[in-house]
């Protein structure tokens, strides 16, 4: 019996699809069109997400003396009513010389865990204590999801250089004593072992380095703790002995990542430089991109290394919007977070620290703090914290924060998209997560193409952020069968939580395309490295670059009924994909549209249904003539490009079928006729007139009986 429901309910998701999906993009439809595939995953961490996060220095270090402030913090960043962070990276500060009074920020002067005095080191475990106090209340807030990653600005004074832990004299040179890697790694290694095994904090990775290839880190600076590493040889030393120093202690488990450089660009150049043994010690490559544009460079040399890839920080004063007052800072965070998630496909994404400022009018050990900042302009953080009157002040940049952080959560299975979106699905509770942002001044309309996925509900949840509104609950957005048209708001980012979703569509009979004649026109300058025929190869990595007014087609050599179409965009050039045709012939000449690709899609294989049964022996893939009309691929003309088609089909019969088992007399399908049922729904035409629809006494069964079929088939189920 489970065998027939489970066949029967494949029968009817076909029957209902084939009644009700509509694929084509509407005539008139002026919005913009975003497709979203379950298939189309971030490529890296197998596209499962791991979280959100922040640095805890230097905000935890100057509000960790207040158990209050500290608890507030907690459930403000860390707590299900906050922003539902699970990822902290905590610093392990190296400590100044304390004869030294230069670092001015009242939370930037990081305590060390040792104290050296005439050649001996001893530990003071009780150093740290404020940030400590912070961890520890975070962790409990964030519950079972939360992720520590532990990460050096610097070693200890004593191991440096000029003898100050805020860098070289020379800021772009090695700070770090050359005989004094080993010490380093110890350090690093014991702090670790003893959060864990003292204090029972769970730690995932650690990082040696921060920020090293620059010249940001001088000696006696008033700012912060750094330390600058050449790329290559002493980035790959300090790599290694980390990994024996963590090894010796019994920590083999912790992750070592690398290299923490501030940009994207001197990320790739940084790795690409370790040693063949850095390179294997390191699990996951943490990166920040403050600057740098090659992100899917990035993205790929993690994948062809085996790496996972975290944007482990990044923050900024910057601005969005149009007349967005309060809510400019937000969108830009809004901004950088699409881009660096959807580029690198990150498994992670951590902000540099979520307070970058202190209200205070005693100051704090001698020092003045920073004061309130404009919130209407760009500014570092998403809150301040305001001592004197002992509260978190939250501002427009993080409630922006929250619309991704709050619903798109670990676990969850990253959905490359285009554009202003983000999107995420969970397979086990069967939701899809969308997250867009509008940084225009007037109303932004949009169409999410849902049409891969095998089942979407009727509604999107809403809940929005705007200048008027703090993770507003919208009300309900209305689907249009597997279409989502939504309006958003002027300078606004909006969330929308899509329930009852079933991922990909069922595809189980894949044609095989070998050996078949496969014709089209000329590719760009007749390469022959692209030409039509790498459409059709069973390899995304390859393309067809078409020009204006071209095609490529297959004939399979017998007429197929399509159950579905596999497309993928040649990478880099997904826009091109846009209005793009997978189109169906009996005879190579009339040609039916099956699909039109009505959005951009992602780079990856998207599957689709037709819209409605189609049969023939060609299929071709075509752009339509002329300039685009679409309003994002800003060609000159269509150009056909396409890295791979796969089909899916079973050979076509216009002759009855023969039921294997028997109908039983009252009209009901037994078990034995499941497979011959469910062959004849996938494949039959349609009923010319339902209400005659008969069951022939020997048990052949015609096209007129469909409606009858599909009738006692939903009574049974």
């Amino acid at each position: 019996m489970k065998l027939w429901k489970k066949r029967v309910s494949v029968a009817i998701a076909v029957c209902i699809a084939m009644s009700t999906l509509s694929l084509c993009p509407l005539s008139a439809q002026a919005a913009k069109t975003i497709v979203v595939s379950p298939d189309d995953t971030y490529a890296i961490n197998n596209g499962i997400f791991e979280g959100w996060g922040t640095s805890l220095c230097w905000w935890a270090n100057r509000v960790g003396y207040s158990d209050s402030l500290a608890q507030q913090c907690a459930d403000t960043f860390f707590g299900d009513d906050g922003l539902r962070l699970n990822i902290a990276r905590f610093n392990i500060g190296g400590g100044d010389d304390p004869s030294h009074n230069h670092i001015t920020r009242t939370d930037s002067n990081m305590p060390g865990y040792t104290e050296y005095k005439n050649g001996q080191v001893t530990y003071n475990w009780n150093a740290d204590a404020n940030q400590r106090n912070v961890l520890k209340r975070c962790i409990e807030a964030a519950g079972d999801d939360m992720i520590v990653e532990m990460f050096s600005n610097s070693p200890p004074y004593w191991m440096c250089k000029s003898g100050c832990s805020t860098g070289n004299k020379t800021a772009d040179q090695n700070n770090l004593k050359d005989d004094c890697y080993d010490d380093f790694a110890e350090y690093l290694a014991e702090v670790c072992k003893h959060y864990r095994d003292e204090w029972g904090i769970d730690i995932q990775s650690v990082e040696a380095m921060n920020e090293p290839y620059t010249n940001y880190w001088g000696a006696y600076s008033a700012k912060q703790e750094g330390c600058h590493f050449d790329i290559g040889n002493s980035e790959s030393t300090i790599i290694l002995e980390l990994q024996k120093s963590m090894a010796k202690r019994g920590m083999e488990d912790v992750i070592i990542c690398g290299t923490d450089e501030t940009a994207i660009d001197v990320q790739i150049d940084a790795y690409k430089a370790l040693s063949a043994d850095a390179k294997k010690a390191i699990s996951r490559i943490d990166t920040h991109s403050y600057w740098g544009s090659k992100r899917t460079e990035l993205k790929n040399l993690a994948l062809a290394e085996g790496k996972n890839l975290w944007m482990s920080e990044v923050d900024g004063n910057g601005e969005a919007g149009q007349n967005a007052g309060a809510m400019a800072p937000g969108l830009w965070l809004s901004e950088r977070i699409t881009a660096d998630c959807n580029g690198l496909n990150a498994s992670a994404w951590i902000l540099w620290q979520v307070i970058d400022k202190h209200v205070c009018a005693a100051g704090y050990l001698g020092k003045k703090d920073s004061g309130m900042v404009d919130m209407t302009k760009g500014f570092w953080g998403t809150a301040v914290a305001d001592h004197d009157q002992n509260k978190i002040v939250l501002s427009k940049k993080y409630y922006c924060f929250g619309q991704y952080t709050r619903y798109i959560r670990p676990g969850m299975i990253m959905l490359n998209s285009s554009g202003n979106t983000m999107a995420a699905y969970d397979k086990e509770k069967g939701q899809l997560v969308l997250v867009a942002y509008n940084s225009s001044a007037s109303a932004s309309e949009q169409v999410y193409d849902l049409s891969s996925f095998a089942q979407v509900g009727s509604e999107a949840q809403t809940i929005r952020t705007s200048n008027s509104e703090d993770w507003k609950d919208a009300g309900a957005s209305k689907l249009n069968g597997s279409q989502l048209p939504v309006s958003l708001a002027p300078n606004s980012v909006t969330t929308f939580i899509i329930n009852d979703v079933k991922g990909s569509i069922e595809r189980e009979n894949k044609i095989d395309l070998t050996g078949k004649t496969i014709t089209g026109s000329a590719s760009w300058h007749d390469d022959t490295a692209t030409s039509c025929e790498k459409a059709f190869d069973g390899n995304k990595a390859t393309f067809f670059d078409g020009v204006g007014d071209g095609y490529t087609q297959i004939d399979l050599g017998e007429v197929y009924d399509f159950e579905a179409f596999g497309y993928c965009p040649r990478s880099g050039y997904e826009a091109r994909a846009i209005d793009g045709m997978i189109q169906v012939s009996d005879d190579g000449q009339t040609w039916k549209t099956a699909y039109t690709i009505a959005g951009e899609p992602g780079y990856g294989m998207h599957y689709v249904k037709p819209s409605e049964a189609v049969s023939g022996r060609y299929v071709r893939y075509t752009v339509p003539s002329g300039a685009p009309q679409n309003g994002v691929n800003k060609d000159d003309v269509y150009c056909c490009n396409i890295a791979e088609i796969e089909l899916y089909g079973v050979p076509h019969t216009s002759e009855p079928i023969k039921l294997k088992g028997d109908i039983d007399a009252d009209g009901k399908v037994g078990v034995s006729d499941a497979v011959t049922l469910v062959k004849y729904l996938l494949t039959s035409g349609s009923v010319n007139d339902p209400e005659a629809a008969d069951m022939n006494e020997d048990g052949i069964l015609n096209s007129s009986d469909l409606a009858l079929l599909k009738r006692e088939i939903l009574k049974q189920s």
